[in-house]
């Protein structure tokens, strides 16, 4: 059975419950990309303090659920948390994403800082 957004959100709340508010929020409620815009901020906050222990369990939580949440859910993550993470201030943690989120971020970024992506910029820009 695949989770959908209110049961994968429950489970990352049940494990980080100081995102319960944010996350629970009438106007984020029924985005789920709205949501991951959230957990990433919270987990740009462990990158940002290098706390390992809480980026390897937001690590592990969503390497879990990946397979399991459904196409929309893993496509936020990916999108919406995973391609907007900035690990300049501490690189040494982007190698701590696991095989599968650390390909999927490694592609990610590739795309966004590809020159076909630059020539979509340039023509929206104009």
């Amino acid at each position: 059975m695949m989770k959908d957004q209110d049961l994968f959100i429950k489970e990352l709340i049940d494990l980080f419950p100081s995102l319960k508010e944010e996350l629970l929020d009438e106007d984020y409620r029924a985005s789920i990309t709205f949501q991951m815009g959230s957990f990433k901020r919270f987990m740009q906050q462990a990158i940002a303090k290098n706390d390992g222990d809480m980026f390897d369990a937001m690590v592990n939580f969503l390497t879990k659920n990946l397979p399991l949440v459904d196409k929309r859910v893993q496509n936020a993550i990916y999108l919406s948390f995973l391609g907007k993470l900035d690990f300049s201030g501490n690189p040494h943690l982007k190698k701590r994403l696991g095989q599968d989120l650390g390909k999927a971020y490694t592609a990610i970024d590739n795309y966004n800082n590809s020159p076909a992506n630059d020539e979509v910029k340039n023509f929206l820009n104009k």
